[in-house]
């Protein structure tokens, strides 16, 4: 019989790896199943403005303005800032100008001196063309999913709320890859998610996000994180959301859908310049992502470890079963949430994958490369 007392450390670690990982599922992760979408009265949303930067997004635009521009909501208006194009954005924009009156054009000629990098310059001409308090934020290749997408996402503003973290997933396609990139996406979804209903938001994605311009009255992390191509997103929510003014949007309404990488290096090399912005965030965000992070690798690399040195011990595989098995249980309903319920059989190998991820991601994050915004 196992001596308790006197636990191999193989065991003992591995063991500390799956306690980690257990919080953070039934105490992060569960919560999301209870979730449901917050309803308000479309007679009393606030109007709002919408911001777009696009830098050679043409025939983006031509596939998806169109249903940005059709929103069933009671006042908006549409600001596309037309970053330095040098294809046929500007001609895109000017043929919707001309049959809808909520749309704004901003032009930022081609060899402006930007004095910040990436799209915070774009951003900002954006927000200092904004009519309304209230902002909503998505990218050119971005589909709402339906004409209630803004009506949804607003709506989900309660009384002192000044943020609304939306979800944006990927078009599914029947690739290995494509399943990598949305379970990815997914679970960057449910951390960012269950961490803000925990009372401790720390990120949202720049294709679906609303936030007030009040938000921004004293915010500097734009100049002060210039070096950081992306992630003005991140930081701005990491700097300025809190447990008491910020919302999740959690409707299948509500989402706004991208298409996916079609190679992994482009997949990486995107991932590793969206990701370099956690190193502008909290201490305590940035720790609670590297446990679960370094508790994720660990179950995989753990339960081989100890699998090998001890194989005589029946409580391995029966331990690590269980995990996979309370993991899926928490993950089902979430997945539905998250339209990503093709995924859920899968799981376990999609999961031990994205743990290699976030391996090889770490590394190439070492390596810091130059970013730029194309």
């Amino acid at each position: 019989m196992l001596n308790l007392l006197q636990l191999p450390i193989e065991l003992t670690i591995w063991w500390s790896a799956i306690t980690i990982q257990v919080l953070f599922y039934i105490l992060v992760f569960l919560r999301l199943n209870f979730i449901r979408p917050l309803r308000g009265i479309p007679e009393y949303l606030p109007p709002v403005s919408i911001i777009i930067c696009a830098k050679n997004e043409a025939e983006n635009l031509r596939k998806h303005l169109k249903v940005v521009l059709i929103q069933q909501y009671k006042q908006y208006e549409v600001i596309v800032v037309n970053d330095q194009s040098t294809d046929h954005t500007a001609e895109v924009l000017v043929e919707f100008y001309q049959r809808n009156t909520n749309l704004k054009i901003v032009h930022i000629p081609p060899g402006t001196v930007k004095n910040l990098p990436g799209k915070k310059h774009a951003l900002l001409k954006g927000i200092e063309a904004a009519s309304f308090e209230t902002l909503v934020l998505t990218d050119a290749d971005c589909r709402p999913a339906t004409a209630h997408w803004l009506a949804k996402l607003v709506g989900s503003y309660m009384h002192k709320t000044e943020i609304v973290l939306g979800h944006s997933p990927f078009e599914k396609e029947s690739t290995f890859l494509n399943k990598i990139i949305r379970y990815e996406n997914m679970m960057t979804a449910m951390l960012y998610f269950g961490f803000a209903k925990l009372g401790l938001p720390y990120m949202g994605v720049g294709r679906n996000l609303s936030y007030k311009k009040s938000v921004l009255q004293d915010f500097k992390s734009f100049e002060t994180h210039k070096n950081i191509v992306s992630g003005d997103d991140d930081i701005l929510v990491n700097t300025k959301a809190n447990s008491r003014n910020t919302e999740i949007c959690i409707d299948k309404d509500a989402y706004t859908y991208s298409v996916a990488k079609k190679s992994m290096q482009d997949w990486l090399n995107q991932k590793r310049r969206h990701l370099r912005a956690g190193f502008a965030y909290k201490w305590y965000h940035a720790a609670l992502l590297f446990w679960f992070s370094l508790s994720q690798l660990a179950f995989y690399v753990g339960a081989l470890w100890c699998g090998v040195a001890l194989s005589n011990i029946l409580v391995v595989p029966i331990t690590f079963t269980a995990i996979l098995l309370l993991r899926m249980l928490i993950l089902w309903r979430i997945s539905k949430k998250l339209v990503s319920a093709d995924l859920w059989l899968i799981s376990p190998l999609l999961d031990l994958v994205y743990s290699l991820y976030l391996l090889l991601i770490f590394f190439l994050l070492l390596l810091q490369p130059k970013d730029k915004w194309t």
